[in-house]
């Protein structure tokens, strides 16, 4: 098996080559963070996912890596699947090609018509690939997204909350994982543990996979349970991001 993500295959290429990004760069207000670029996925995309996957959005973690769902959401995730059993069949992708401002996140741009029409095509292609067995939405905008994705329904689609909620995070996913592990197969080296989350004390993160990252990418980035990067300060936030080694 792989032991890195070797990247896109030339039709996916195609396809995120034709994302949007003026759309995304232009959008009034500017809320978006573009200087940096965007961040298309992590996971499968030779055809062997069975689980899609959406996040929210990418952050200083995720632009560094190229992946999305890197930093402590993607590490508390990551935990979430492991715990299902999967340790490789999944694709992901988030409602957003770029990190979004807060205060500019509304369910009106997570449903922009160009947005969503771009979002629909990786979500089919994935659909169109792969053998898809359930999605899981990590947050609102997430599952907003999957509600606005036609192909869904005939899925089974687990809506949880954000993993970097500030509360009720392991009560959620307790209550879902029961309808999230009878829709999905666990993979044949993974191993189911239902054991419910401690509602009194933080949920612990999972490393993230190597083979989910490209190559060269530094052994402790995505690990730890934390963020390794942060934005500049002031008028540095836009064109800046700070990367820390531990």
């Amino acid at each position: 098996m792989d032991k890195h993500d070797p990247g896109p295959g030339p039709a996916w290429e195609q396809l995120f080559q034709n994302a949007p990004l003026n759309y995304y760069e232009t959008y009034p207000s500017k809320p978006f963070h573009t200087r940096f670029g965007p961040v298309f996925y992590r996971g499968r995309l030779d055809g062997t996912a069975r689980v899609l996957v959406v996040g929210q959005d990418p952050s200083t973690d995720e632009i560094l890596a190229h992946r999305i769902l890197i930093g402590q959401a993607g590490q508390l995730a990551q935990n979430f699947l492991f715990k299902l059993g999967l340790t490789r069949s999944y694709v992901m992708f988030n409602a957003f090609l770029f990190g979004i401002q807060s205060a500019a996140l509304t369910n009106a741009v997570a449903v922009d018509a160009t947005i969503t029409t771009y979002r629909n095509q990786l979500f089919d292609r994935a659909m169109q690939t792969n053998s898809i067995a359930a999605v899981l939405a990590f947050g609102s905008y997430a599952a907003l997204s999957v509600a606005n994705w036609p192909a869904s329904g005939g899925l089974h689609v687990i809506k949880l909350t954000h993993p970097t909620s500030p509360s009720g995070v392991a009560a959620n996913w307790n209550s879902q994982f029961a309808a999230a592990s009878s829709a999905i197969q666990a993979d044949a080296d993974g191993h189911v543990d239902a054991t419910p989350y401690p509602t009194t004390k933080p949920i612990p993160g999972t490393d993230i996979p190597r083979y989910d990252l490209p190559f060269g990418v530094p052994p402790w980035h995505g690990t730890g349970g934390g963020t390794h990067s942060q934005r500049g300060k002031a008028s540095a936030f836009e064109k800046q991001i700070i990367w820390t080694a531990p």
